[in-house]
């Protein structure tokens, strides 16, 4: 009896041996993380301005007046549709400027137009927008931010506009 419990008991020790040396690798794991995040990086670099199926670029900014004398803040972004429908940017794109840690309320430009972002882009194709954002004073700086208007996505295009 004392042979039977001795050679199970050496069984189990060798199969738990081998148990071990099949789950370990030769490769370094500190290694193995490096190179995946430096390949994360470049990725997220080339496609830093990838929203989903859209490309969004804040371009620029110009302090001006809405249609009731207010100051105002015009940002002109490019806007890409790389999806298979014709969309428009205000349909595709959550763009939000904030000032002083608010966000600023969207006004309409002193000729009432929309700024294009209303108009339908087909897929493929590229249109600059031009989004107005009444000011709360014409000293501090102003964020925007874009987003995917329908997405569980974080990604964001990000971008601040010094008005001094």
């Amino acid at each position: 009896m004392k042979k039977l419990k001795s050679v199970l008991l050496l069984m189990g020790i060798v199969t738990f041996a081998l148990a071990l040396t099949a789950c370990g690798g030769t490769e370094d794991k500190a290694s193995t993380e490096k190179t995946e995040t430096a390949k994360a990086e470049t990725k997220k670099k080339a496609n830093q301005n990838e929203l989903g199926d859209y490309k969004v670029e804040i371009l620029s900014s110009e302090v001006v007046k809405d249609f009731e004398g207010n100051n105002a803040i015009a940002i002109k972004t490019k806007f890409t549709n790389n999806s298979k429908e014709n969309i428009s940017f205000m349909v595709a794109i959550d763009q939000q400027a904030f000032q002083n840690g608010t966000q600023l309320e969207t006004t309409v430009s002193a000729d009432a137009s929309m700024g294009g972002s209303e108009k339908d882009v087909q897929p493929g194709g590229t249109l600059e927008v031009t989004e107005l954002y009444k000011l709360q004073d014409t000293q501090n700086k102003v964020d925007v931010e874009a987003k995917e208007l329908i997405s569980f996505s974080k990604n964001a295009v990000k971008k601040s506009f010094e008005l001094k």
